[in-house]
C-alpha cells in the first residue's frame, strides 16, 4: 500500500558502520545526516533526517514500539530546535533488520510520523551467536591534531532456546573512537590586517610565536565510547497467549572540541593560558528502553496485544579545558553546565480481527487501539561555577585598554543557572481505528484515522485514505492521502541556557558584554520579543506510484510524494547587540526583564515560523543475475530527488527593527537548499561460494549553506560521486573476515571561497570546508573485521 524499504542485519554489516544512523546513511538514499554548522550540542550528538525534512518529524519505532527521544536540543544548522531519536545509542548488533516506511502515517502511529517511519526489528534468534572485533579509521587528516577518528569495535550476540518454543536473545557491545581533524590552520593575516594569536610585545612588535605552529583548532568527528547491551525475549503462556519483553541500554561519553580562544582573546587569562586553550565539549549519555506486553488471539475472535513501554535519555554536558574569567586566575578549568533528561512512558491495547461483512467476497480487516502516553523533562542547573558571576575585572591590557569586567559564565558553552532549571510533564491519551477491503480481487482500500488528546494544547484528529491496484501480475498502482502531525516536544517549549561573548559598539569600536539566552517559550524577555505557546506542526501528505515486477528476479517502484508542513517549527535568534538591534534592547529594558546596564541581551526561543512544501521522488529497483559456477549478482538502484519550498512565513507577533526578519536567509537555506535535491545510490552484491562483494555508488548533487549577509558568502558544494567497497570470506569454521572502505577513493568538499572565508567564525585556512556537504569532509573511512559465528 505504501513504499518501504527492508535492510537486513548483512545489509548494515557490509556498510562497515559501527552506528545504525551512519550506515542508514549509506544505505538509503532518503536518509541524510543532518548537514550544516551543527552549534554546541550539535558537535557531540548527531542525527538523521528522512526526505530532508527536520529530524523530529521521523517516527522511530523499535519492535512496533515508540521509541523515546534525546533529551538535548540542536542549536544550528539543518538541525536547529530538534529533538530526535537518537539511533546510535541503540546497539548495532541487536538488530535483525530495519523496515523503513516513506510516507505519513500520524493515522496509524500518532505524532511525529510526518515523513515517515523507521522499525528497527531485534534479533529474535533462540540459538547461536556471533563474535565480532573491528577496527576503523578515516584515512586523512589536516595538521597535527586529531587522530584519524582511529577505533574499534566489539560485538556479541547470542540466542538461546527457552522452554518449548520460547527464545532470549542478548547483545553486548562496546564500540569507541577518537576524534577527527579537518581544521586548518589560523591564518596570519585576514582581510589584509595581522591575525594575532598572542598580544602585541611592550615595543609593539609582533610575538616571535606567531610565526609557530598555527594549528590550534580540532574540527571533525569526536571523540566518542559506547558501552551497549540489549535483549529480546518472548515466551509462550498458553497455545494462545504469548508475554514478549524486550529492552536496550547504552552508557556513552564524547569528546568535541569547541572553538580555539588564542592567548589574547578576550575569554582568556593570560597569566592561566599563556598559549591560548580549546575548550571540550563534554556529554555523558544514560539512555534506556524497556518494554513488556502480552499479545493473545481468539478472544472472541481477536488478535490482541497488551504492552507498557518506558525510555529515558539523561545527558548530563560539560565543558573542560576552559575557565570562567569572572572568577578570575583561580577559576576551575572543568564545569559540569546542565543535565537534561526526558522520559517517555507509554501504554498501548490493539486488537485486530477480520470480519465477514457478506457485501464483498473478501473479509473487512480491522484493527483499533488506545494509548496513553506520559512525557516528562527535567532541565537542571549546572555547578555553581558555570554560570555565576565572580566580578574579576581585567586590569587595563593590549586587550582592554581600560579596566574591564570579565565575562561571566564557563568559556565554550551555554550553561544552566538555577534559575533556568525546571521540570516539565505532558500527558495524552490517542484511539485509532484502522480498515483495509479488498473490493475486488485486484483493489484493495484502507482507512485510518486517529484522534488524540493533549493535556497542554488540545485535540488533533489525523486520518488517511490509501489504494492499491493490481492491474495486471506484474504491475501495480498505489496511492494515498493523509493529514499529520508533530506535537512541539517538551524540549523544544522548555529547555533553556545562557552563553556570553563580546560584542564591538559600532561608535567606539569597544567591547560589550553580550548574554545569549537559548530561552523556553514562557521566559519573560522571549515573551516581550514575541514568544508565544507553541501549536502543533500539521501536515498534509500525498503519494502516489507504481510496483514493477516484470521479470521474476526484478522489482520496480517508483512513487512520488507532496508533504506540506503548516506551522513548521524553527527558532529564531533575537540580539540585542549592534545598530539593528537598538529596538530589541529596547524593549527588553521597558518591560524591565534585563537591566540597562550596558551590556546586550539576545534571545533564541522556538516559534511557529512557516508553511514548507516538500515534492519528491523515490524510486527503488532490485535484479537478481546468476551467473551459475561464478555466481550471482544483486544489482540495487534506489534514487531519492526532493525539492524544498517555504509556501508562507508567519509574521513575527511584535515589531523588532528593521534587521530582524520572520525567516532569516540562512534559515530559509536549511530547509530548501541544504539538503541534496537529487541522491543516487547504485550497488552490487557479487556472491560466490564463501565470498560476497558489494560495490556502492553514490552521487549527491549540489547543496548551498546561504549566508545571512548575501549570496556573495553562500557556501557551495559541488555534486559529488562516492564509491564504497566491502569485500568479505566465510571461511569453513564460520570466521568471517571483512575489509572495506566508505568514499574509498577519499574524496572531500570544496574549500570555501575567499568571501565565504572572511565571513566564517573560524580563523582556519588551508583547508576550510563547508558545513554543507552533506557527506563531511573527513574524506575516505576504512575498516577491517572478523568475526565468529557459531
Amino acid at each position: 500500500m505504501a513504499p518501504i524499504a527492508i535492510f537486513t542485519a548483512a545489509d548494515l554489516r557490509r556498510t562497515g558502520q559501527t552506528s545504525l544512523r551512519n550506515a542508514l546513511v549509506a544505505l538509503d538514499p532518503s536518509v541524510n545526516n543532518t548537514p550544516g554548522y551543527p552549534g554546541q550540542l550539535g558537535f557531540t550528538t548527531k542525527t538523521m533526517s528522512l526526505r530532508g525534512l527536520p529530524a523530529n518529524e521521523t517516527l522511530v519505532l523499535v519492535n512496533g514500539k515508540r521509541r523515546h527521544t534525546m533529551s538535548s536540543v540542536f542549536y544550528g544548522g539543518a538541525m536547529q530546535g530538534q529533538s530526535p531519536v537518537d539511533l546510535d545509542l541503540i546497539p548495532f548488533e541487536a538488530v535483525d533488520h530495519i523496515e523503513i516506511l516513506k510516507d505519513g502515517a500520524a493515522a496509524q502511529y500518532g505524532s511525529d510520523a510526518i515523513a515517515g517511519v523507521i522499525n528497527i526489528i531485534l534479533k529474535s534468534t533462540d540459538h547461536g551467536g556471533t563474535a565480532e572485533l573491528g577496527y576503523n579509521q578515516y584515512g586523512w587528516t589536516v595538521g597535527p591534531l586529531g587522530d584519524y577518528g582511529r577505533g574499534g569495535n566489539l560485538n556479541y550476540n547470542q540466542g538461546f532456546r527457552i522452554g518449548n518454543g520460547g527464545f532470549l536473545n542478548v547483545t553486548a557491545e562496546f564500540t569507541g573512537n577518537q576524534a577527527t581533524n579537518n581544521a586548518g590552520y589560523a591564518p596570519r593575516t585576514q582581510g589584509g590586517k595581522p591575525v594575532l594569536l598572542y598580544p602585541l610585545l611592550p615595543n609593539g612588535q609582533q610575538d616571535p610565536r606567531e610565526n609557530g605552529d598555527r594549528y590550534r583548532q580540532i574540527s571533525g568527528q569526536p571523540e566518542n565510547e559506547r558501552q551497549s547491551i540489549a535483549y529480546n525475549l518472548e515466551l509462550p503462556l498458553s497455545g494462545s497467549t504469548r508475554f514478549y519483553s524486550f529492552a536496550t541500554y547504552s552508557h556513552r561519553t564524547i569528546a568535541a572540541s569547541a572553538w580555539y580562544r588564542p592567548s589574547n582573546s578576550q575569554q582568556n587569562i593570560m597569566s592561566v593560558y599563556p598559549d591560548g586553550y580549546l575548550p571540550t565539549d563534554t556529554t555523558e549519555d544514560h539512555d534506556f528502553q524497556f518494554t513488556s506486553g502480552f499479545r493473545g488471539r481468539n478472544v472472541l475472535g481477536w488478535f490482541w496485544d497488551a504492552s507498557v513501554n518506558y525510555g529515558r535519555d539523561s545527558s548530563s554536558i560539560g565543558i573542560e579545558n576552559t575557565l570562567n574569567n569572572s572568577l578570575g586566575p583561580s577559576s576551575p578549568h572543568n564545569f559540569h553546565l546542565q543535565t537534561l533528561t526526558n522520559s517517555e512512558l507509554t501504554a498501548d491495547f490493539d486488537i485486530h480481527r477480520a470480519f465477514r461483512t457478506g457485501l464483498l467476497r473478501e473479509p473487512l480487516q480491522v484493527a483499533a487501539g488506545v494509548e496513553y502516553r506520559y512525557n516528562a523533562y527535567d532541565v537542571a542547573a549546572g555547578d555553581d561555577a558555570s554560570w555565576q558571576d565572580g566580578g574579576y575585572v581585567f586590569p587595563p591590557s593590549y586587550v582592554f585598554p581600560t579596566a574591564s569586567p570579565a565575562l561571566p559564565g564557563a568559556s565554550g558553552l551555554g550553561a544552566t543557572s538555577p534559575a533556568q532549571a525546571s521540570l516539565h510533564s505532558r500527558m495524552n491519551g490517542a484511539f485509532y481505528l484502522d480498515l483495509t477491503q479488498k473490493i475486488t480481487k485486484d483493489l484493495t482500500v484502507a482507512l485510518s484515522g486517529r484522534d488524540e488528546q493533549y493535556s497542554d494544547f488540545g485535540n488533533t484528529l489525523s486520518g488517511k485514505a490509501s489504494v492499491r491496484y493490481q492491474v495486471t501480475p506484474w504491475l501495480a498502482l498505489r496511492g494515498s492521502a493523509s493529514n499529520g502531525f508533530h506535537a512541539p516536544t517538551l524540549q523544544q517549549e522548555y529547555f533553556q541556557s545562557t552563553a556570553l561573548y563580546y560584542s564591538i559598539l559600532p561608535s567606539t569600536n569597544q567591547l560589550v558584554q553580550s548574554y545569549t539566552n537559548y530561552a523556553s517559550v514562557d521566559n519573560a524577555g522571549a515573551r516581550v520579543l514575541g514568544a508565544t505557546p507553541l501549536k502543533p506542526e500539521t501536515s498534509h501528505n500525498f503519494s502516489v506510484g507504481f510496483v514493477l515486477t516484470p521479470l521474476r528476479r526484478m522489482d520496480i517502484s517508483v512513487d512520488a510524494y507532496r508533504i506540506d508542513i503548516f506551522n513548521q517549527i524553527v527558532p529564531i535568534s533575537v540580539a540585542g547587540s549592534g545598530v539593528a538591534g537598538a529596538r530589541v534592547l529596547q524593549l527588553l529594558h521597558d518591560a524591565g526583564v534585563v537591566p540597562n546596564d550596558g551590556r546586550y541581551y539576545g534571545f533564541t526561543y522556538e516559534r511557529n515560523a512557516a508553511h514548507t512544501r516538500t515534492m519528491g521522488l523515490d524510486v527503488q529497483a532490485h535484479y537478481l543475475t546468476d551467473f551459475g559456477r561464478a555466481g550471482n549478482v544483486t544489482w540495487g538502484v534506489m534514487m531519492n530527488q526532493q525539492q524544498h519550498q517555504i509556501a508562507r512565513v508567519n509574521p513575527l507577533n511584535v515589531n523588532l527593527g528593521p534587521g530582524i526578519t520572520a525567516l532569516f536567509r540562512s534559515q530559509i537555506g536549511n530547509i530548501t537548499t541544504l539538503y541534496p535535491r537529487n541522491t543516487l545510490r547504485l550497488t552490487a552484491t557479487w556472491r560466490k561460494d564463501a565470498w560476497a562483494t558489494t560495490l556502492r555508488v553514490s552521487r549527491y548533487s549540489q547543496t548551498k549553506l546561504l549566508n545571512d549577509r548575501g549570496p556573495a558568502y553562500d557556501e557551495t558544494v559541488a555534486p559529488a560521486w562516492l564509491v564504497d567497497l566491502d569485500v568479505t570470506y566465510t571461511f569453513p569454521n564460520r570466521i568471517r573476515l571483512s575489509v572495506g572502505g566508505n568514499n574509498i577513493f577519499n574524496h572531500r568538499p570544496q574549500t570555501l571561497s575567499p568571501l565565504a572565508q572572511s565571513a566564517a567564525s573560524l580563523l582556519q585556512v588551508n583547508p576550510n570546508y563547508s558545513s554543507a556537504s552533506i557527506y563531511g569532509a573527513e574524506g575516505g573511512y576504512y575498516y577491517g573485521k572478523i568475526a565468529w559465528s557459531w
